[in-house]
């Protein structure tokens, strides 16, 4: 029975063991089928919607000092 299932290129299953991000429509597919591209969005890792958000608390002195300089510009009184 998997092998009936993966043999759908389509399928959330295929699609989750390829390690894609997200499982495509067809209408989607087709385009990019179409687009003659090489590259999918739903295997591209680096821009992944649904990864978590990278941290920004590691800020240079600078950075730090930027930020409260625009706070203190644009009246801004949070601990952000």
């Amino acid at each position: 029975m998997t092998r009936e299932i993966l043999k759908d290129h389509t399928s959330h299953s295929w699609m989750a063991l390829q390690n894609a991000v997200y499982a495509p429509d067809g209408a989607e597919q087709a385009v990019w089928t179409l687009s003659g591209q090489r590259k999918r969005p739903w295997f591209d890792h680096e821009h992944d919607p649904l990864r978590p958000p990278t941290p920004t608390h590691n800020l240079t002195r600078r950075q730090r000092e930027d930020r409260e300089r625009l706070k203190a510009y644009f009246h801004i009184n949070d601990d952000l």
